[in-house]
């Protein structure tokens, strides 16, 4: 029901009292639809902004995404080079980086693996199979023969001497053939 000079004359309200009620409602009216029209708007941006949290959602999962693949390579990187550093053979290491679980592998902000040492503990436990044990020894050395210039030297003792041993020997030799110079 609307309000109108004719219901306000009825009720018995004066001319005067009347235009007060109506320019009162009339700016009652007019703010209501104001607030209408924000209402509105209001509703509009709410729709661009569930959109824009959907496309910044979609992005920061990209990011992510990003991200975790950076920090893998980073990973596999850090590893390759311990493998490496371990003589584990180059066929070897790729197999190992495919069965390695990277989530317990933890980087510094240089890229450096954070408890290297507990890693490359890890690492040699695991792998010890693929790890060439190394072992260095000096050179054999021969045992001289016995130098008995009183009994000489035979044509086998000479034989089996070195060309070293017999230059050594050259002048006992040469005295035990029963020759000179």
């Amino acid at each position: 029901m609307a309000l109108t000079r004719k219901m306000l004359k009825e009720m018995g309200i004066t001319d005067e009292r009347a235009e007060e009620i109506i320019k009162a409602h009339w700016e009652t009216v007019e703010a209501l639809k104001g607030y209408k029209a924000e209402n509105e708007r209001l509703k509009g941006i709410e729709a661009e902004l569930d959109t824009a949290k959907s496309t910044l959602s979609d992005y920061q999962t990209k990011y992510e995404a990003l991200e975790r693949e950076k920090s893998m390579q980073a990973k596999r990187q850090a590893l390759t080079e311990m493998l490496r550093e371990l003589h584990i053979p180059e066929v070897c290491v790729k197999p190992i980086l495919q069965v390695t679980d990277f989530d317990g592998i933890s980087l510094d902000e240089s890229g450096a693996l954070v408890d290297e040492e507990a890693v490359r503990a890890g690492i040699s436990e695991q792998y010890s199979g693929f790890i060439p044990k190394r072992f260095i020894s000096g050179a054999e050395t021969a045992s001289p023969p016995a130098n008995s210039s009183d009994t000489g030297y035979s044509r086998e003792d000479i034989r089996r001497m070195s060309p070293r041993e017999i230059n050594e020997n050259y002048q006992a030799i040469i005295k035990s053939l029963g020759t000179t110079d």
